[in-house]
């Protein structure tokens, strides 16, 4: 009975874990509600104030952090060990801080328009620290759960989300010495954020149905 519930709680923190992935990963829903800003900017400027449609970018992405948080809460009841609780902690903070940088969007279109310095945009800067804030987040629980699984069962799979994330920043500091369309290395960064956000409650899953964590 215990088992059969647990594994109902793990299906429900997928099932809110795949959707809150989808929401997440709106920039291709840009290139057909605001093609301007998508050829050119990055997908925050999607959610700029004045922006069409913006409200869509905005509250997809807050969407996406409620059910992440909500996910973590099911399956906090289950995690094994520290480690598992503390990669669950770094999920959540993602969650919140994609809902708080969503609701506080940008002001200005640096690929549209020439901007004002941050010390005339405080609320850039709140959405800068809550948008890098939600990406370490991120990243730091994907690190834990590799060294979780890194002589076990998925251990391959997480090796292949590490080598996505090398990939990442080989393309951010190619675009930083060449410029060139940087925003392409952006929405690859947002799929892969995506991808691991659905995959997550099954990388912390075993065969069993029981939390994969050992007690550190």
């Amino acid at each position: 009975m215990v088992t059969e519930r647990h594994d109902l709680t793990l299906r429900i923190a997928s099932a809110l874990a795949i959707i809150a992935a989808v929401a997440y990963c709106s920039w291709p829903l840009g290139y057909a509600l605001n093609p301007q800003v998508s050829r050119r900017g990055l997908a925050s400027e999607l959610a700029a104030l004045h922006q069409p449609f913006n409200w869509v970018f905005i509250w997809l992405d807050v969407l996406a952090g409620v059910l992440v948080i909500a996910a973590v809460e099911l399956l906090w009841r289950g995690a094994k060990g520290r480690l598992q609780r503390v990669v669950l902690a770094n999920f959540a903070l993602f969650g919140l801080l994609t809902a708080i940088d969503a609701l506080v969007p940008m002001s200005c279109e640096p690929s549209l328009t020439q901007c004002p310095s941050l010390s005339h945009q405080p609320l850039l800067i709140v959405h800068g620290i809550a948008s890098i804030a939600a990406s370490l987040c991120l990243f730091a629980s994907a690190v834990l759960v590799w060294w979780l699984k890194r002589k076990r069962r998925g251990g391959t799979i997480m090796s292949a989300f590490m080598a996505g994330w090398i990939l990442f920043g080989a393309l951010s500091l190619y675009f930083l010495v060449r410029p060139g369309p940087g925003y392409l290395a952006q929405h690859y960064y947002i799929t892969l954020c995506s991808v691991w956000t659905a995959a997550l409650p099954f990388m912390l899953a075993t065969r069993s149905g029981h939390a994969a964590g050992v007690t550190h």
